[in-house]
């Protein structure tokens, strides 16, 4: 999963780095074997990029956080295409497998490339309406430009200097495996996934049509003698969030836990008790005031840990912008080079047309999308960590103290660059898989783009139908959408119409989020909290991170009882939970917006 909130801090923090599979030996040529870019591993790459899209929507709306999907898409692309070669065609080879993942890693990024887990649920609270048509075709071009991105970098981070895009490691090791041992390599994998998304679908159902499972178990007693649901305590039934904190691990998990309780146990009934927020309207009441510190803890966190690297980051940065159009191959570096500036060029106008963004705003923002995309990249390969909201947040502080204006303006000019660097980083990680494999990358190139259109069909319908049947409020936090709002007030508004106090909580989960950071830099990084982790619990309902911290330490009881048996089949378990739950609870939307069955 990738820096909260948009990713569970990397995607290598879901999807565990395997250690046990072959090492594999780099070569700087790629060799295009026969049996690549064929028609099943781009229409199996569809297929299973539109699950982990869907899927991402929903976990994003819900969490702030998506999964890139690299080795679950691995697993699910060399089991589809094994099924089909014994019918027809013979079995895959590595490189169909990996141009399956490559194409299913690009459809799954585009919720984040298209601002549906930041940017325009913060501008729809604002609100500011968006045509859904303007958002497909803006994602299209964003995810163009992050895709191109990725390709013009990747000669002098993969090639030059050998980055290790741990990730892209972990899957192309997995697929090597997959591939000498003629299947799943964890005995029992793809069923544990079809077992495991199959009974979540079904307790999902049983939760939200028939009622017969709660959402919430609330906690008993009293705070500021209001009942304890008011405060959004209790447990969630929810498999989905369950297998987040499988996934997320214990620190991160319990470090939510943490700003939940610093939240909701220890900020809110003292705000209800002075009246500053009104108890009676719940959630919703208590995240105008409390999104403040939470926001305040995270961009401290990041500015710090942005600030640490930033000389190491951005001389080298430098040295990749300078080394572009060095490409080993000329022709598509050229046309890729010409597709940039027509992406480019259709941002500006879209921007105005669809956001209102004078040309100065998008301008600013597309000159930063090269050199944030850098920044982004390497992050990527040195510690498998793509802060996709930090540059985000960097391009609305540089936009909004440019050029003041309506802070409306100040999100959209943000998303440009949140959106292209949520696809560079991916789009690396694929390139790395395919460069130990020696893969084509200019087939690569072309699967990630057949990606992004097909993506950006599928997200934007999905996210519609979600927002419009469940609605942004408590059951889709949307914590993402909370930082692109509060950054673009400081960043054109500065302090002024705060809730009272707010400011003050601001600053101080500010300086918290940037000493925790600090201080983890050595010895104390295992037992220190995550300040990241800890402000998206402060801006999530109460329920879904006790529910996380549950699932995370069930599986960490279970490792020191089964510890071979928790690493074979956790990964899987987990990703089948997050799928069951998203794709019933599309379902569901569907049917009623259908008016077949009534929430």
């Amino acid at each position: 999963m990738n820096a909260p909130p948009e990713s569970l801090d990397s995607p290598a923090a879901v999807t565990p780095v395997l250690g046990t599979g072959p090492r594999l030996v780099t070569s700087p040529t790629p060799v295009v074997l026969p049996g690549e870019f064929t028609a099943r591993s781009l229409v199996g790459g569809c297929i299973i990029g539109a699950l982990l899209a869907i899927t991402n929507v929903y976990m994003g709306l819900k969490t702030g956080w998506w999964e890139s999907g690299s080795i679950i898409a691995a697993v699910l692309g060399f089991s589809g295409l094994s099924a089909l070669g014994r019918r027809r065609g013979g079995g895959p080879t590595m490189l169909e497998t990996n141009l399956t993942q490559t194409t299913a890693s690009a459809v799954g990024a585009m919720p984040a490339v298209a601002g549906l887990l930041g940017s325009i649920p913060a501008l729809t609270l604002m609100g500011l309406s968006v045509p859904s048509w303007g958002i497909v075709v803006w994602s299209i071009t964003l995810g163009v430009l992050g895709v191109l991105a990725a390709y013009l970098l990747r000669s002098r981070l993969l090639d030059q200097e050998g980055l290790a895009f741990p990730t892209g490691v972990a899957t192309a090791e997995l697929i090597t495996a997959l591939h000498r041992t003629g299947r799943v390599e964890r005995p029992g994998r793809a069923q544990v996934l079809l077992g495991s998304g199959l009974f979540t679908m079904a307790v999902t159902w049983m939760r939200d049509v028939q009622a017969w499972v709660p959402w919430v178990t609330a906690a008993p007693g009293k705070l500021a003698g209001l009942p304890a649901s008011t405060f959004t305590l209790g447990i969630g039934w929810s498999p989905m969030l369950m297998a987040v904190g499988m996934m997320a691990g214990l620190q991160m998990s319990l470090s939510m836990v943490l700003g939940a309780l610093v939240s909701w146990v220890g900020l809110a009934p003292g705000l209800a008790r002075s009246g500053s927020v009104d108890a009676q309207l719940g959630y919703d009441g208590f995240a105008v005031w409390l999104t403040w510190p939470g926001v305040g803890l995270m961009v401290g966190a990041a500015l710090v840990s942005l600030g640490m690297q930033a000389r190491s980051l951005l001389g080298a940065a430098a040295k990749d912008l300078r080394s572009l159009g060095r490409s080993e191959e000329p022709s598509v570096g050229r046309w890729a080079v010409w597709a940039g500036l027509a992406a480019c060029v259709l941002t500006l106008v879209l921007g105005r047309v669809v956001f209102g963004l004078p040309m100065l705003h998008t301008l600013l923002a597309l000159v930063l999308v090269l050199p944030l995309c850098a920044v982004c990249a390497r992050s990527a390969g040195q510690m498998d960590i793509s802060p996709v909201s930090q540059m985000g947040q960097l391009t609305q502080l540089a936009s909004g103290t440019a050029f003041p204006g309506p802070t409306g303006l100040n999100v959209a000019a943000g998303s440009v660059v949140a959106g292209a660097v949520a696809q560079t980083g991916v789009s690396l990680w694929s390139y790395k898989a395919g460069h130990l494999l020696k893969s084509s990358p200019a087939r690569q190139l072309l699967s990630q783009l057949l990606g992004v259109l097909v993506g950006s069909l599928v997200s934007v319908p999905v996210y519609l139908l979600l927002v419009d049947t469940y609605g942004l409020g408590e059951a889709l936090p949307v914590p993402s959408a909370h930082q692109f709002r509060i950054v673009a007030s400081v960043s054109v508004q500065g302090l002024a119409g705060l809730p009272p106090e707010a400011a003050r909580a601001a600053a101080l989960g500010f300086f918290v989020g940037a000493a925790l950071t600090l201080a983890a830099r050595g010895r104390l990084a295992r037992v220190l909290p995550s300040a990241v982790a800890m402000g998206l619990g402060m801006l999530l309902p109460a329920h879904y991170a006790m529910t996380i911290g549950l699932g995370a330490v069930l599986v960490a009881l279970a490792r020191r009882v089964r510890p071979d048996m928790v690493d074979a089949h956790m990964p899987a378990l987990g990703a089948g939970a997050i799928a069951g739950e998203s794709i019933m609870g599309l379902l569901i939307a569907g049917l009623v917006a259908l008016e077949l069955i009534q929430r």
